[in-house]
């Protein structure tokens, strides 16, 4: 009788996202290194503009030039398919986050109830999750519809540039503790990266 390998080919199958999150990565710093590069000329002297400062401008720019937020913008409220698939992995990121506990060198948390918005003042993180008052038949409160966009289950603020800024804080954390060997190899850590990438490979495509 033929011997079933069944269980060592599923476990040969499963996607090993975090290869592919930096090569995601890699490729969103060649496109904000060259569609930035006036930020270079804010430096005088020899030094250049750092990852930071990018990422930055990244998260203060809702112009059409950032391709990033505007594509973010875009999606997040989408009916089909693919703005549902975008919110459930911002969900799924947020679950991620909480069972990781991840601890990032330079700010206090990594979560989406802890989002540094704006580094400058990240001592002051922002809490992206919301709990607005629902109706007997499971619809938001008038009150609170405009401030709320739903995921699947759980609600986020409908504040734009907070999400997105919050988001990519984390992203970016999230790659720094990846490249210098602060994360660990388990399935609570591969899912914050898996949904990092599957969130970043969306607003780069």
């Amino acid at each position: 009788m033929p011997t079933d390998y069944k269980k060592e080919w599923i476990e040969k199958s499963a996607i090993d996202y975090f290869s592919p999150f930096i090569s995601l990565w890699l490729a969103c710093n060649s496109w904000y290194m060259s569609h930035y590069s006036d930020l270079h000329d804010n430096h005088p002297g020899d030094r250049t503009a750092s990852d930071r400062d990018f990422i930055n401008k990244l998260k203060e720019d809702i112009t059409g030039r950032n391709h990033l937020y505007t594509k973010f913008a875009d999606i997040i409220d989408k009916t089909g398919k693919d703005g549902i698939s975008f919110r459930t992995d911002i969900e799924l990121l947020h679950y991620a986050l909480d069972r990781a506990n991840l601890q990032p060198e330079r700010i206090s948390a990594c979560s989406m109830q802890s989002a540094v918005v704006d580094y400058n003042d990240k001592d002051n993180p922002v809490n992206l999750i919301k709990n607005p008052r629902i109706n007997q038949d499971g619809s938001v409160h008038a009150n609170d519809e405009a401030d709320v966009i739903k995921l699947d289950q759980i609600y986020i603020t409908s504040n734009k540039q907070h999400c997105f800024s919050g988001l990519l804080e984390i992203i970016y954390q999230v790659r720094n503790m990846l490249v210098h060997g602060k994360l660990n190899p388990d399935k609570d850590e591969h899912d914050v990266v898996k949904y990092c990438y599957r969130i970043l490979w969306e607003l780069m495509n």
